[in-house]
């Protein structure tokens, strides 16, 4: 399987385990935004659009010379951001808030210059845009911004042109004044013979002729202009009562409440997955014990319970039957370990009362098949499975018998197990401390001892104990793991698989105990990691 379907596969197992964390989060974010929707002021938006032409004819004001003064806030052409900005200052809106008998104070002109957006469309044409309380109040506010806006630039072209022509009729008057000084002079220029000065006077009066007749013509042009101030701007589209409600927004506050709540509950999801140092799912109970899960109870897992359920006989009757069929197609077991003769060890990540009776229906479906099973219940401490076998007597007996007769023994307290072909040897019932600690230790001796042809299931300690799981290993080819969901990946289930691989008992699969219905609804194979090829050891060196 490709590793970025693995992912994917984690991610929706994550989310689809956590739907109710989900859903909660929406909720958390639905009832949220509503809340803060409906604790905004309601506000109104309205638009209007003005387009404005120029407001001193440019033929008029190039005439002029350098020197005249031709410039003005409003009268002149102006940049389009330039325009924007003014629209919306609050020098123009405190002549707005006036004409509408609004507050003039510098905190509501301020919070009327907050409200107004003002955008140059093109070079000529811009968008007035206001919030106002009501409907009506931002159709008032919107209008009445452009339309004193228009207003005051027409005065301050009027005013501009005024005082323009008014020097352009000074400029007329001082060169008339001055042509008429030079008629005498010329009349004493002339008297006096002097030609040539009375030829220099004359050109000069014409030429202060001719600047007076352009001065008076532009004067008289420019007030001329003045009825034509302000034609070509005009207010092209006014706002309307129709106009567009902008805060509260209630269906988009509660869309974008759900959402963020939806993103919340997914990171939550998957943040509570990756980090929680638990096994939760098929793959982490699979990379934790570094090989796969072969079968699964589904359904059965509880949120803060580390320890399992007793599932029922039926259920460890087909899980215990399902990884011995597993096993037996040698699927996960090229060497068909407890198939076809050797020892299986059955052991558990942490206590449970399930282990114990998977590993009876691992024996009984081993014996099923026809071979000669024998079941050893190595767990001194767990409680018997087998209700029906004395547990009188057992491994822990053995622990005072001399070696030399330990072998007959141990065969003699076989107990017929629950179907043919199956014997049982039971714990025993000496609880003494050094039978407790010495019986482990026997199993080995003991498996040895069958002959060949025997498959031998044993049910081990349910967790590493502190006389450790080596003396069990030892005396198998490999073993089963049982994970349940809720044990900690790091400290129950590597912890003890290393142990196990150490001791020359690696774990071929994993019975995992309370996997969620989602593990099997995905309709994705299971993640499977075969595990390495089993060699036997190399013949020692002569």
């Amino acid at each position: 399987m490709e590793p970025g379907t693995v992912v994917w596969r984690d991610t929706a197992q994550s989310l689809l385990r956590h739907k109710w964390l989900i859903v909660g989060c929406i909720l958390l974010g639905i009832v949220g935004a509503s809340f803060y929707s409906l604790s905004q002021t309601t506000r109104w938006t309205a638009s209007s659009q003005v387009v404005i032409g120029p407001a001193v004819p440019p033929a008029l004001v190039g005439k002029l010379p350098s020197g005249t003064d031709k410039t003005g806030p409003l009268g002149m052409d102006l940049p389009a951001e330039t325009q924007a900005r003014v629209m919306s200052s609050p020098t123009l809106l405190r002549e707005v808030a006036k004409s509408l008998d609004l507050p003039t104070d510098d905190d509501s002109v301020q919070e009327l210059a907050t409200a107004t957006r003002v955008k140059a469309v093109t070079d000529n044409a811009y968008l007035v845009t206001t919030d106002g309380p009501t409907a009506s109040e931002a159709v008032r506010r919107a209008n009445a911004i452009s339309s004193i806006y228009l207003t005051q630039r027409s005065n301050e072209a009027k005013a501009l042109l005024t005082t323009l022509a008014g020097q352009a009729q000074d400029r007329s008057r001082t060169a008339t004044a001055q042509s008429k000084s030079l008629v005498s002079q010329i009349s004493e220029a002339v008297a006096r013979g002097d030609t040539q000065t009375a030829a220099a006077l004359r050109d000069q009066r014409v030429g202060l002729a001719t600047e007076a007749r352009q001065a008076a013509d532009d004067a008289s042009a420019m007030r001329k202009a003045l009825s034509g101030v302000g034609s070509s701007s005009q207010l092209v589209s006014p706002a309307t009562s129709d106009t567009a409600m902008s805060s509260p927004k209630v269906a988009r506050d509660i869309l974008v409440g759900a959402i963020l709540g939806l993103v919340m509950g997914f990171g939550l999801a998957l943040l509570s997955t990756h980090l929680s140092p638990y096994v939760l799912t098929r793959d982490q109970a699979a990379k934790a014990a570094g090989a796969p899960v072969i079968t699964a109870s589904v359904g059965r897992r509880r949120f803060g319970r580390r320890a399992a359920p007793q599932l029922p006989l039926y259920e460890l009757t087909a899980l215990g039957a399902e990884a011995s069929g597993a096993l037996a197609r040698r699927e996960l077991n090229p060497r068909g370990i407890a198939a076809s003769g050797g020892a299986l060890l059955v052991v558990s990540a942490s206590p449970t009362p399930n282990s114990a009776g998977i590993a009876l229906a691992m024996a009984e479906a081993s014996a099923r098949d026809g071979r000669e099973t024998v079941m050893i219940l190595a767990d001194l401490l767990g409680s018997p499975v087998l209700s029906q076998v004395d547990d009188y007597e057992g491994l822990t007996d053995l622990v005072v018998e001399p070696p030399a007769t330990r072998a007959a023994r141990a065969r003699k307290l076989l107990r017929p197990g629950t179907v043919a072909d199956l014997y049982v040897l039971p714990p025993g019932l000496n609880q003494e401390e050094t039978a407790v600690a010495v019986g482990p230790s026997l199993v080995p001796g003991i498996v040895a001892d069958f002959p060949p042809g025997y498959s031998v299931v044993i049910h081990g300690p349910a967790s590493v104990g502190r006389h450790g799981i080596t003396p069990l290993a030892a005396a198998v080819d490999a073993s089963i793991l049982v994970v349940q969901v809720g044990h900690d990946k790091d400290m129950d289930v590597t912890r003890l698989t290393g142990a196990l691989a150490f001791a020359g008992a690696p774990v071929l699969g994993v019975v995992l105990i309370g996997a969620s219905q989602h593990d099997e609804t995905l309709g994705i194979p299971v993640n499977i990691v075969a595990p390495e090829p089993l060699h036997a050891p190399p013949p020692p060196i002569r």
